[in-house]
């Protein structure tokens, strides 16, 4: 019997010593400072795993923390961090460099071009593109939003640009010679610029489908339609754009009395009996009023025929001050008062 007891006691001892080499052993791993767990490898010691570095093409061997091989703007190290690519510029192939993703605090790991954060209009790529600040609406803080801007001045803002598919970093996107704002990308006879202007899409020939092409509507109604009020310089917007009363579709300076190409000088003659005298130079813009079928070459000064109706003159004084209007009676002697056409419309019928 003591026999037994003796046993009960030793096993009870050498379980007491087990449980208490057990417990020193846990104590000791957790008042250490070494991890548990194995450390990952970082051979050089740059704070970039050896297993990545291989895995990226670098030397896990040569401390090269601070290079950036892909020349996006992020270091090896930050790109390590940022979880992008050091051999790629733009880990996510959304159109902008790793670096100024990270600058942005925009995820370079995650393709997101077409956000707008800052809810100016222009996506971040777009922003990327003009060098504006994407969590800025009007990076430049001079009042007006970074959409609302014409970086390269062809007339149409930054958001019009890039919603028409030109560059809104280059005035002739198509190296055309003309200026984005003045094509008609739907060749409706509107330039986009006007097409915008007057409510209407410069991608679509017949904005409201009423069977009208947009350069063939008249929109306010005086009888003469928006293309052909446009290149009178008139105001589509207003029946009277000069305010004499008279709506434009009626309104005219008058008709050719002479024309006289050696001198270039013309008289115009009104309903009213007065005559205008203007002398006709290389700089004078001559342009049809109501074009046809019947004039399918550009006017010129040899549409400037006796008889031909003239719907608009704007004449300067020869000292540089504007004239306006020829309505007043000139001898045309060619002297001191002598006035200078600038813009001559003439009806095309």
């Amino acid at each position: 019997m003591n026999h037994r007891r003796n046993l009960r006691i030793a096993t009870a001892a050498a379980a007491a010593t087990i449980t208490t080499l057990s417990m020193s052993g846990t104590a000791m791993a957790a008042g250490s400072r070494q991890p548990a767990a194995q450390a990952v490898r970082d051979s050089d010691r740059d704070g970039m795993p050896d297993r990545w570095e291989r895995a990226n093409g670098l030397n896990p061997h040569r401390n090269d923390a601070r290079a950036d091989r892909d020349r996006d703007g992020l270091r090896n190290l930050a790109e390590y961090r940022a979880g992008t690519s050091p051999r790629r510029a733009d880990t996510d192939r959304d159109g902008m460099p790793d670096g100024w993703e990270v600058a942005h605090r925009l995820r370079p790991t995650r393709g997101d071009a077409g956000t707008d954060l800052d809810k100016d209009a222009l996506g971040n790529r777009q922003e990327y593109l003009l060098r504006d600040d994407p969590r800025k609406r009007d990076s430049d803080g001079d009042g007006v939003t970074d959409g609302d801007e014409d970086a390269d001045g062809d007339e149409l803002t930054n958001e019009r640009d890039f919603d028409l598919g030109y560059d809104a970093r280059k005035a002739d996107s198509d190296g055309d010679g003309v200026s984005d704002g003045d094509d008609d990308l739907d060749g409706d006879g509107l330039s986009n610029k006007h097409e915008y202007d007057l409510g209407d899409d410069p991608r679509e020939t017949d904005s409201d489908d009423d069977g009208v092409s947009d350069g063939d509507e008249d929109g306010d109604g005086d009888g003469v339609d928006d293309r052909d009020e446009l290149d009178a310089g008139d105001d589509p917007h207003n029946p009277d754009s000069d305010d004499d009363g008279i709506r434009d579709g009626e309104d005219h300076a008058g008709t050719i009395t002479t024309f006289d190409a050696a001198t270039g000088a013309l008289t115009i003659g009104s309903e009213d009996g007065m005559t205008v005298t203007v002398t006709v130079t290389d700089d004078s813009e001559i342009r049809w009023y109501r074009r046809s079928a019947a004039c399918p070459d550009p006017a010129s000064a040899d549409d400037l025929t006796p008889g031909r109706t003239v719907h608009r003159l704007d004449v300067q004084g020869e000292d540089g001050e504007d004239g306006g209007d020829g309505d007043e009676e000139d001898g045309g002697d060619g002297g001191e008062d002598a006035l200078v056409a600038e813009g001559i419309s003439v009806s095309c019928d």
